[in-house]
């Protein structure tokens, strides 16, 4: 769920991720960062606001109260989940290693693949 923010504080950090959005001369610029972003970096409000400005491709002069006023804020909170390639493969590939094992047949004249030992999971 997006919430538009009051100012570009008004977020918690290592809870919401942020959505900025502003317009400079006439030119469009947005950038986002995932809710762990600030945290993991040990940024506080305002460094991971100059950042996201930066990542946004803005590279002005950051001076003022009345440009960070000027920036819509959204944030928004997201849920991560942490699973291992084998429970991967037995969730969605019903099993079947998606990644691809060719066998090589050696014979005294040539070497050839086979066809591959694995049926391709539609899941991807």
């Amino acid at each position: 769920q997006y919430e538009d923010c009051a100012h570009v504080y008004d977020w918690e950090i290592g809870k919401h991720g942020i959505v900025i959005k502003f317009y400079v001369h006439g030119r469009h610029y947005n950038a986002t960062y995932l809710p762990e972003v600030a945290k993991q970096q040990q940024w506080d409000h305002k460094h991971t606001i100059f950042s996201l400005i930066r990542k946004a491709g803005y590279n002005g002069v950051i001076d003022d109260d009345e440009f960070l006023k000027g920036i819509h804020c959204t944030r928004y909170q997201s849920s991560k989940c942490q699973v291992t390639f084998g429970e991967y493969v037995i969730h969605n590939c019903q099993g079947n290693d998606p990644i691809p094992t060719y066998r090589a047949r050696t014979s005294t004249t040539t070497t050839t693949a086979t066809t591959p030992s694995w049926t391709p999971c539609n899941n991807l």
